[in-house]
């Protein structure tokens, strides 16, 4: 959170995929002062994923605008629709950097 509240004034979202052995909560704790909102979503092709909605769960029960998306393409989607130039930080599971990287060659 320190990185981010360091960084020039701008709308914040954060895209989130964790795995269901991670404390999501304690990992969203820091961020939520510095974000508008997250999109949830599941990480594909891992059977440990929590489900987007329940990711989004999570950070709402932090405080945080939250709901699930079907996928980080749809999420961006989203978030570009709702507030066009705003800072994207996908977070949470390697796992789901893995995914997008791959997705995004």
């Amino acid at each position: 959170g320190e990185a981010l509240a360091a960084m020039p004034e701008r709308p914040t979202w954060l895209i989130c995929g964790m795995l269901d052995t991670k404390d999501v909560s304690g990992f969203l704790q820091p961020l939520a002062p510095l974000a508008r909102g997250l999109y949830g979503v599941t990480i594909p092709e891992t059977t440990a994923t929590l489900s987007g909605e329940a990711t989004a769960e999570a950070a709402r029960a932090v405080g945080m605008t939250a709901q699930a998306a079907g996928s980080v393409p749809q999420a961006l989607a989203a978030i570009e629709r709702d507030s066009p130039g705003a800072r994207v930080l996908i977070c949470g599971s390697l796992y789901l950097a893995g995914a997008v990287l791959k997705e995004n060659g």
